[in-house]
């Protein structure tokens, strides 16, 4: 997966499913802030200039073009990256997302600040 789906993902979990969140999704593996505005079927990755819509299960990132199958389960989320035609999984724990990357086969860790 591209690391601009990895924290689209990561957002989309962290986020409130209404009103708006304006927070930095940290990725300890690039050791980069992004700014994110919006909520959680609804946002701007402000540092790619790509908005990303949520259609039911469904996110699209219009930077991309490209279409990614999320389901979160209170705790966990799992999905498909249908650009890089790879599953992923994780877990939620408070402001912190540990995604697993089943086509780089490892995991990764994001923080909302």
């Amino acid at each position: 997966m591209k690391e601009e789906i990895r924290r689209a993902v990561a957002f989309a979990v962290l986020a409130a499913e209404e009103g708006t969140t304006d927070c930095d999704i940290y990725s300890y593996d690039a050791d980069r802030r992004s700014k994110f505005t919006g909520n959680g079927s609804d946002f701007h990755d402000l540092d790619s200039g790509a908005h990303i819509r949520r259609h039911g299960p469904d996110l699209y990132h219009y930077g991309l073009w490209q279409h990614v199958q999320l389901t979160v389960n209170e705790e966990s989320f799992s999905g498909y990256d249908h650009g890089s035609n790879c599953h992923f999984e994780g877990v939620v724990n408070g402001a912190t997302v540990q995604l697993y990357d089943h086509g780089e086969s490892r995991y990764f860790e994001y923080a909302a600040t």
